[in-house]
């Protein structure tokens, strides 16, 4: 019997479920996978078991998950950057977006602008002014080329002239040394992953995407106090697997996670890590990722991002 066909029972999963995080383990998306991987394996009745191989801004394992056989036990935390952005920026890319079946929109992060803490501004605005009056002198860094912060940075540098260098590096995580000393000076993160760091003051916030500044980091200002809202670049993380995964085995595991969702200690570790959760189906989740590929399409061609 077909490995699908045999995945199409009632009683699968059988044994654990992989969940591959294109990721270091540390940041924003993986950490959403972590919290997620424990209460949604409960449900199936199996561990869900995260596998990190981070590369490529997310597209090694993304390509990874598309050749896998589509029985079920190979799953994807897809996201913003790994799958519509990295498509839109890469044509020749061997997946599409439509080449990954969605299966649950987990939840929503929100994201901010840091920066090294000798910089001489005190918010995203002055962080811009000055970069406009030193062309060549800062630059910005980003989890890997092609992810949205390497677009945000880019759209930064478009929508206001400026010339910066674009340092890529293998996740956001291993970032955060060389943002610390200043050896870079500008990036754009998930709240989840740069919260600790701006709290400690190892590097310096300077705006949130979200409607109001936040509790924790209060001297940071909103981009929309700014003037800046169109810099507000709001990222999701959901699940996906192989196109042909079938149906029954996709309203599983996203009724896993859905049920997972409504757990009071798992939505409270949700908001320590200013992560909004969502559940949305596969029907639902399918619907936002057109969206965003439309639009990060757009602001690709605008932008006219270039590959370092």
């Amino acid at each position: 019997m077909p490995a699908a066909t045999q995945a199409e029972s009632p009683n699968w999963p059988t044994r654990s479920v992989t969940l591959v995080v294109p990721f270091p383990p540390g940041g924003g998306n993986d950490l959403v996978a972590r919290q997620i991987a424990g209460p949604a394996g409960q449900v199936l009745g199996q561990p869900l078991v995260i596998d990190n191989r981070p590369g490529a801004g997310g597209t090694i394992a993304s390509a990874t998950v598309v050749k896998a056989r589509p029985d079920g036990h190979t799953l994807l935390l897809c996201s913003t950057s790994s799958l519509v952005v990295a498509t839109a920026l890469y044509p020749g890319l061997p997946y599409r977006v439509e080449d990954l079946a969605p299966v649950v929109h987990i939840a929503n992060t929100p994201t901010i602008w840091v920066a090294d803490p000798s910089v001489p501004a005190s918010n995203l605005k002055e962080f811009i002014a000055a970069a406009g009056q030193a062309p060549g002198k800062y630059s910005f860094a980003s989890g890997g080329n092609g992810t949205t912060p390497h677009l945000a940075g880019m759209a930064v540098k478009a929508r206001h002239g400026l010339n910066m260098l674009h340092v890529p590096y293998r996740g956001s995580t291993p970032a955060y040394a060389d943002l610390a000393t200043g050896r870079v000076n500008l990036m754009m993160d998930s709240i989840i992953s740069a919260l600790p760091f701006v709290e400690s003051g190892r590097v310096k916030g300077l705006a949130v995407s979200m409607d109001q500044r936040m509790p924790q980091i209060p001297s940071v200002p909103t981009l929309a106090e700014q003037g800046l809202s169109d810099l507000g670049f709001v990222g999701w993380v959901g699940i996906c697997a192989p196109r042909e995964t079938p149906p029954e085995i996709v309203a599983k595991v996203a009724r896993s996670v859905q049920q997972a969702l409504t757990q009071p200690a798992l939505r409270e570790a949700f908001a320590r890590q200013l992560a909004n959760p969502v559940g949305d189906g596969p029907e639902a989740f399918a619907q936002t990722i057109q969206r965003d590929a439309v639009a990060w399409r757009q602001i690709i061609a605008a932008s006219r991002a270039e590959l370092d």
